[in-house]
């Protein structure tokens, strides 16, 4: 295969009439873009320039790009590492595909517009926000563009696609599609000196035994080189390198089994935002995340929306367990209401491809060890039953090997508690349910006898490992108050200090997750009280500047070692 990178600096123009402009004039090969703007792609609009910064709506991105002719019987495909929100494609003119959801990868197959010599890309990026994207509402900042890798892959006339690589006890298995698939086709898959081959047809599903491996974990986070190769007698028609992990994550016993032993996920949420780069995936700044999570003991991630290969990578390699999740967030029609949005079927469609990408793109990684199917949305409306269930059917037809699970609000699990392996805890008793919208003295106990009740109440009716997915408080960072203020570092870091606590009381509990590392902006925090647009509950800094929270859990997750 070979790939061209199609990273760099896009002509890019916003577009305030996208109703006007349904006609792709923009897209037009030869059309004047003498006073576009140049951009970085990737990157995000709202860095652009000052006057971006809020804006929502619709920009086009427009490059050229030259090609070789193209080898006879191949194929060719565009793919996105993710533009949010919504997109259209052009080449040379043509709209070739899109994309619905701002944090998944995609293809487009452009095989039959491309052409030889000179190439003209185009791509309508539009973030306007509806009551039926995901996530309907914006509990994180809604920045706009391609924000991920784009490149152009040139296939040979058959390849490899959708591979699952499982490493469980020593076993390897592999499988696959073919594309294009052909009379004398071989797989070789080679792993730790172990090398197979065999013929194939249009799918596989090759096992064997690869001895002599180190389990992965946090501890020892031991990765091996995992070749697959589609091989026509001698020649490699495409190749593809991973490194494995060998692990098994359960449950038994209402434990989570990492490798056949208990562990406590000592974990904290992760909503990725850079000051410098905003939603844009730069890897120096989730390489200096990651090493400030394993400096405070930090075994596990929860994720609100999916990443890169490339940083599920960099979790592999530093012994980071991640959770992740669709932006299946915030869906709360009435509790009685009919007709909601649970039961549009194009809804339903588009939540399940959401899914579906994210798996495809993890589940290769021995990093990921939870999916999740939402986060905070009303599941006791009837109509929430079976839209969910599809979502964990989902799931299970592409991937069983990692644990199930959902983010419920304030203990509120509903029919979800019968679908998934773990329930996961939502609550911010200590916070909201106070008055804190100025700096004001926080009563001298604080009282999480709720959360005291509420676990005792879902352990008699459910005999599952749990999860506190998400608590805290948000503090400004360097305001200290001897008084112990609401919005202070001090009732930050002795919040969460007691809310672990009460977890000691409770073993059916499995790990606890701080709501969250890093402040961020926030467009729900825009403007009241102490908010200005961010949300305050990281233990570090919009600049990854550790508050006293951040000491805390650190101190907390060290004595659990």
């Amino acid at each position: 295969m070979i790939r061209l990178d199609l990273n760099g600096l896009w002509d890019f123009v916003i577009d305030l009439d996208p109703r006007y402009h349904r006609d792709p004039v923009y897209a037009r090969p030869g059309f004047d873009r003498s006073k576009w703007h140049k951009a970085p792609v990737p990157g995000v609009w709202n860095y652009y320039a000052e006057k971006l910064d809020i804006y929502e709506g619709v920009g086009w991105f427009v490059r050229e790009f030259s090609v070789e002719p193209l080898p006879p019987g191949a194929a060719a495909r565009l793919r996105f590492g993710g533009v949010n929100y919504k997109c259209r494609v052009f080449l040379n003119g043509q709209h070739v595909g899109g994309h619905e959801g701002g944090y998944t990868e995609f293809t487009i197959d452009v095989s039959k517009v491309l052409a030889e010599g000179l190439n003209t890309l185009a791509v309508e990026v539009d973030n306007r926000e509806t009551s039926t994207r995901l996530p309907p509402c914006l509990g994180y900042f809604n920045y706009g563009g391609i924000h991920r890798d784009v490149s152009l892959e040139i296939h040979p006339s058959a390849w490899l696609e959708e591979l699952f690589i499982g490493a469980a006890k020593g076993e390897l298995r592999v499988r696959g599609l073919v594309q294009r698939s052909r009379e004398g086709l071989a797989l070789r898959v080679r792993c730790n000196g172990v090398e197979t081959r065999e013929s194939v047809g249009d799918q596989f599903d090759v096992q064997f035994a690869a001895d002599d491996v180190v389990p992965w974990s946090p501890d020892q986070p031991v990765l091996y080189p995992v070749t697959v190769e589609l091989m026509e007698g001698e020649h490699v028609l495409h190749e593809c390198a991973y490194r494995v992990g060998f692990r098994t994550i359960e449950m038994a016993d209402g434990q989570i089994l990492l490798n056949g032993r208990p562990i406590f996920l000592k974990g904290i949420c992760y909503v990725y935002d850079s000051p410098v780069y905003g939603l844009t995936l730069k890897r120096e700044q989730y390489l200096e995340d990651l090493r400030l999570l394993r400096e405070m003991g930090v075994n596990t991630i929860r994720s609100h929306f999916p990443f890169t290969r490339a940083f599920y990578e960099a979790c592999d390699e530093a012994g980071l367990m991640v959770w992740i999740e669709p932006p299946v967030y915030c869906i709360h029609p009435e509790t009685d209401a009919t007709g909601t949005v649970f039961s549009d079927p194009d809804f339903a469609a588009l939540a399940e491809g959401m899914v579906g990408e994210m798996i495809v793109h993890a589940r290769n990684h021995p990093s990921v060890v939870i999916y999740s199917v939402g986060n905070e949305c009303n599941v006791e409306n009837p109509e929430a039953e079976p839209f969910f269930r599809r979502l964990c059917q989902t799931v299970r037809s592409l991937d069983t090997t990692r644990l199930l699970s959902y983010a419920s609000l304030y203990c509120i699990v509903g029919p979800l508690a019968e679908m998934v392996d773990i329930l996961g805890i939502n609550e911010y008793w200590g916070w909201y349910e106070q008055d804190i919208y100025s700096r004001k003295s926080a009563p001298a106990a604080i009282d999480l006898k709720m959360l005291d009740e509420k676990l005792d109440e879902l352990k008699r009716k459910h005999a599952k490992p749990m999860l506190l997915t998400e608590f805290g408080a948000d503090s400004r960072p360097g305001y200290f108050s001897a008084s112990r203020d609401f919005w202070s570092e001090d009732y930050h870091a002795d919040l969460i200090k007691e809310t672990f606590a009460v977890l000691q009381r409770h073993r059916e509990i499995c790990g606890a997750f701080p709501f969250c590392f890093s402040d961020y902006r926030d467009p729900s925090k825009h403007v009241t009280g102490e908010w200005d647009g961010m949300n305050y509950k990281g233990v570090v800094s919009y600049r990854r500047r550790p508050k006293k929270a951040f000491d805390v859990l650190k101190y907390i997750y060290r004595k659990m070692s």
